[in-house]
Parts: C-alpha cells; sequence; structure tokens
C-alpha cells in the first residue's frame, strides 16, 4: 500500500520559487561563461525536484518504506513501538508540517508527513496491532 506525501502551500512555494529563481541563474552562468557554476546549481534544482516528486511512503512485505528524493529508509513494522501525531517544523525535511513521529527499536526515530497521517496509522497497526498511537 503506497502513501502520498503531504504538501503544504507555503512549503511549496518556497521549493518552486527557490527553483525559479536557480533555473534563472543557470541561464545567466551560461550565458556569462560559468558552466561549472551552471552545473552545480543545475544538480541543486533536480535535488530539489527529486524530493518534490519522489517522495511517498508504502507498506509491504512487513516493512515501512520511506522515499523522498535520493533518501530511502526501510523499518521492519514489527519494530515499531509508537507513533505521534506532530507538527513540529524541524522534526525532518518533509513537504508538510503535519507529520508522524514514529519510533521503532531501541531508540530509532524518523519522522514522515503522509497525505492521511490517520490512514497510515491504521495501516501500521494493521501489520502490527502493538503500535501505541501516542498523543501529542
Amino acid at each position: 500500500m503506497k502513501f502520498r506525501a503531504g504538501r503544504d502551500l507555503w512549503l511549496g512555494s518556497v521549493i518552486w520559487g527557490s527553483i525559479a529563481l536557480m533555473i534563472w541563474s543557470v541561464v545567466r552562468m551560461v550565458a556569462g561563461g560559468d558552466p561549472v557554476g551552471a552545473i552545480i546549481v543545475s544538480g541543486i534544482v533536480l535535488l530539489l525536484l527529486s524530493i518534490w516528486f519522489r517522495t511517498y511512503y508504502e507498506i509491504k512485505d512487513g516493512r515501512f518504506f520511506i522515499t523522498s528524493g535520493p533518501y530511502y529508509k526501510s523499518i521492519p513494522i514489527d519494530r515499531i513501538t509508537s507513533v505521534r501525531k506532530t507538527s513540529n517544523p524541524f522534526s525532518s525535511p518533509s513537504l508538510t508540517m503535519r507529520k508522524l513521529e514514529i519510533q521503532f527499536g531501541t531508540h530509532g526515530v524518523v519522522s514522515v508527513g503522509p497525505e492521511d497521517r490517520d490512514q497510515l496509522i491504521l495501516a501500521l497497526q494493521e501489520v502490527n496491532p502493538e503500535i501505541e498511537v501516542r498523543k501529542s
């Protein structure tokens, strides 16, 4: 089961505004004879685009997969101990402020920003009914 990432309008505006500004900079660098700078800034643009278009979460074969651009993580769902809704803007590189903080193993913590937090919690609990849903 695949879950889309939530996307906040304000964060989308920041990301797409940055992409537009960087593309403008690349054009100016190429026109000004700075191909190295243009390549570096183009790489950053590609990174931002991959994060915007390749952020999603998936439950498959007893594992919870997190993909965000080039970042990839896999967590066995039977190791997840608790889930908590949070709105901490600094807890993870997410496309939304509405996140889930997932604790796993002894000290593992990861934050994800699915479009529907409640649906993801229920899907995780289907695989592991022992997952505690903590209050914020």
